[in-house]
């Protein structure tokens, strides 16, 4: 190649580059980036701090946790029935992998529950010993508190602890022993019983240890938010957040509003707050992180300050979008709205149970759930099972990551939740879909759809699940429509629930003997019209705990069917007036004309739904009174004359008592009703 060509290629090079910076810079305005200001990572908390540990567990699990959720109802317990005169070991309880660090020159208490029971006392030596890896420190009983009275109380000691460093493998573990254990004046079954674990017997050790690094993440600038995260590394890894007690950010000293983002890194746990109130343009911020570790106890604190340049772009969506899974809790649980439409009805084949269920589902739940659906299809295996278990089908690469939920993503969701339900509901969103929704194999027809409430985009926004199924049910045999249906988890997945259940039959099924059980924290109501049974069922603010039973017996008998049982109770009580008024013809009506207010009792009866049996026995009761009365009323003297018989009548000169003249004969002569004197007419 000449040298002419040569210096031509080149000169066409250039100008290619140099028209290629120029398309870049005039498009670079136009590409929303998320950048990280020119800031390093920063190390703000924290020394040892105090901690009240918990002793847990049983046998071999005994173990000390910082988490008073983890406390149960009942407490773990360990007795003593006769005096022990050697060295006894009663408990070792550890704690294990501490967080590295110093542990400073403190005084630890240890406090432990127990109860002496028909005795009078119990005198003991014991000893609670602290060991932190190779080193051992302990305290005995002294003179004042060796004594236990009758009842309850805390038996406590406190331990010296020197200055050590700790690795992050070394375990804390606490040993209470017993060198003697003398009853004083015993009786039948004395018992010293030590109690721990329970919300009411939470025998524990306070400590001052080192217990996490809070770390800042330098932030992420996208337009105008700005993204600030804190990442929490401890021992306890993803329980950290969960089981804490709060968690703040403050910017200039404000309060940073809006839910956080948290997502696992690792074994810490990543919590990034979008902050939009930057000024604009460079500026020097000062940001400040509070954890509410344990209530009663020193808050865990730090700050540091950034310079970041922000700019007027329009932002992004709002809400930091992470790459990686988000946590599904942070502890305190998401809303969950839960409504139900039943329908019975016999289709000629049998009964058929058509439900129309709707989860309405808010705060963490809901974003990990859109987060989900944009990365259907993902083989990142860093991804919980729930949501690798789902294929990416029609979904391309432009649509997964997108920040916005498109709608083949939806529609895939949808069409995959079929098959993969029980387990998205189950390990997912911790819901027992058997009692929820019923068993899917049993299932004629499902259909589920997901609304995502007019916000596609993937931040904090309520999603709604419905699932429309129907399914052949026994005649005649009992059913369960609505069972408690959360998984109970120490770091709830779910702060609270509201649920409305409305359950309806046709004229001629029934779903009869409704029945609540186990719970006093719903309304409950059951009314049967001649159209059809309604059941209504509604509670708010419920716990993950709330057990109940919503029960009902679904049949085709023409002897249960509404419309059957309401016909009847009117024929019934109006063959019984009929047989009352004739009973009476005779008598005076008055007091059963009073008795027709049974009527509305009896039609109560039927009305809120209870079985035959209750009506009929309403409608003996009424019958039997109703008649009864008739019978027991005075007798109408003269007799009651019929509407074809109508005579004047005379009074007795003797009693007065009124005396039907019953011919035109004159003279007459008859007895008198009252007082059998005879009367003459002779005129």
């Amino acid at each position: 190649m000449c040298r002419s060509s040569v210096e031509r290629l080149k000169a066409m090079r250039g100008a290619v580059l140099l028209s290629s910076l120029f398309v870049l810079t005039a498009l670079l305005p136009l590409v929303q980036t998320v950048q990280a200001a020119e800031t390093e990572d920063v190390r703000v908390c924290c020394d040892a701090s105090e901690v009240e540990l918990y002793l847990l567990g049983n046998d071999a699990n005994k173990k000390l946790t910082p988490f008073a959720s983890e406390l149960a109802e009942e407490a773990q317990s360990l007795s003593l029935e006769t005096s022990i005169s050697s060295q006894e070991s009663l408990g070792r309880w550890v704690l294990p992998d501490t967080w590295g660090g110093v542990i400073p020159t403190s005084t630890w208490q240890f406090q432990m529950n127990y109860e002496v029971t028909n005795a009078a006392g119990v005198q003991i030596n014991a000893t609670a010993t602290v060991n932190i890896g190779s080193k051992s420190f302990s305290a005995q009983t002294d003179p004042g508190s060796s004594f236990l009275a009758q009842g309850t109380g805390v038996l406590s000691f406190d331990i010296e602890v020197d200055e050590l460093t700790t690795s992050g493998s070394s375990n804390i573990e606490l040993e209470f022993t017993a060198q003697a254990v003398v009853f004083s004046v015993p009786g039948a079954d004395a018992k010293l019983e030590f109690l721990w674990g329970g919300e009411d017997d939470a025998s524990s050790i306070e400590a001052t240890i080192p217990l996490m690094d809070i770390m800042m993440l330098k932030p992420e600038i996208e337009g105008s938010d700005v993204y600030l995260a804190v990442l929490l590394d401890s021992p306890w890894g993803l329980s950290t957040l969960a089981l804490a007690e709060s968690i703040n950010l403050r910017v200039n000293g404000n309060t940073v509003s809006g839910d956080p983002i948290e997502t696992g890194s690792n074994d810490a746990v990543r919590v990034t707050w979008t902050w939009m109130g930057a000024a604009g343009g460079e500026e020097t911020i000062n940001v400040e992180v509070e954890l509410l570790f344990q209530q009663g106890k020193p808050s865990l604190q730090g700050s540091t300050t950034y310079d970041i340049e922000t700019f007027d772009s329009g932002g992004g969506t709002g809400t930091y979008y992470p790459p990686d899974e988000p946590l599904r809790t942070d502890g305190s649980g998401s809303e969950l709205d839960v409504e139900m439409d039943i329908a019975l009805s016999n289709d000629g084949n049998g009964l058929i149970l058509e439900r129309v269920t709707s989860l309405t589902i808010d705060d963490e739940l809901a974003f990990w759930m859109r987060w989900g659906m944009d990365h259907i299809g993902d083989d990142n295996p860093a991804l919980s099972s729930m949501l690798r278990a789902f294929s990416a089908g029609p979904v391309t690469d432009d649509d997964r990551v997108s920040r916005f939920i498109e709608d083949v993503e939806l529609a895939e969701f949808e069409r995959q939740m079929i098959s993969l339900g029980p387990m998205y509901l189950n390990a997912g969103l911790g819901l027992e879909t058997e009692e929820l929704l019923g068993d899917f194999r049993e299932f004629n027809e499902v259909r589920i759809e997901v609304d995502l409430n007019g916000e596609n985009a993937v931040i904090n926004h309520p999603v709604t699940l419905r699932f429309s199924t129907t399914q052949l049910i026994t005649d005649g045999v009992r059913f369960d429509l609505l069972r408690n249906f959360v998984v109970v988890q120490p770091a709830p997945l779910w702060s609270g629930m509201d649920i409305d259940v409305t359950a309806t039959s046709d004229s001629m099924t029934a779903l009869s003997s409704s029945i609540l059980r186990e719970s006093d924290a719903f309304e409950f109501s059951v009314v049967r019209l001649p159209w059809g049974d309604r059941i209504s069922l509604s509670g708010e603010g419920l716990e993950q705990d709330e057990k109940f039973t919503l029960a009902t017996l679904p049949t085709s008998s023409i002897a249960f069917a509404p419309l059957a049982l309401t016909a009847l109770t009117v024929a019934a009580l109006f063959a019984s007036f009929i047989i009352g008024l004739r009973l009476t013809r005779q008598r005076r009506r008055t007091y059963l004309y009073l008795e027709l207010v049974l009527v509305p009792v009896a039609l109560m009866v039927t009305f809120f739904g209870y079985p035959p049996l209750f009506i009929g026995i309403a409608l003996g009761v009424v019958s039997f009174v109703w008649w009864v009365t008739a019978i027991a009323s005075p007798r109408v003297i003269g007799g009651r004359p019929s509407r074809a018989q109508v005579h004047p009548t005379v009074p007795c000169p003797a009693c007065q008592t009124m005396n039907a003249v019953t011919t035109t004969e004159r003279p007459h002569r008859f007895a008198c009703v009252g007082c059998q004197r005879t009367i003459k007419l002779v005129a």
